[in-house]
């Protein structure tokens, strides 16, 4: 019997959690969560997301977004998305399906502590801000 969506997301969220903190933990840095999370929700047409990430107008980070919960930098040495708090950043963010791109989305927001989360849906993918605390 398949797994529910939500028991899916919570599963994914909880596997994506432990390796960031494994991995932070092998470099011997302390676990902080500040960065762009994915959260598979349902089968999405989308195969990856491409989101730039943009600091006071200056392009930060690029990376893709993978349904499996991957974020990898996009470039050779590239850093992943780190948001500080009290800065304001912007998403550009484009699905990238099979066939074509058909889904764009920004978000701007002050970081205030919480998670970004990008969200696989069956339409395709949204942002969602809240959650876990960094």
């Amino acid at each position: 019997m398949p797994n529910p969506p939500l028991v899916r997301s919570v599963r994914l969220a909880v596997v994506l959690l432990g390796a960031l903190t494994c991995g932070s933990a092998a470099a011997g840095n302390t676990f902080q969560l500040d960065g762009l999370l994915a959260v598979y929700d349902t089968p999405s047409p989308c195969l990856s997301v491409a989101v730039r990430v943009y600091e006071g107008g200056q392009l930060k980070s690029q990376v893709a977004v993978l349904p499996t919960g991957k974020v990898s930098p996009v470039g050779k040495n590239a850093p992943l998305p780190r948001f500080e708090k009290g800065k304001t950043y912007n998403l550009q963010a484009t699905c990238l399906g099979k066939d074509k791109t058909f889904q764009n989305s920004e978000l701007t927001f002050k970081a205030d502590g919480h998670t970004v989360m990008l969200a696989f849906t069956k339409a395709g993918f949204q942002f969602r801000r809240g959650g876990l605390a960094y």
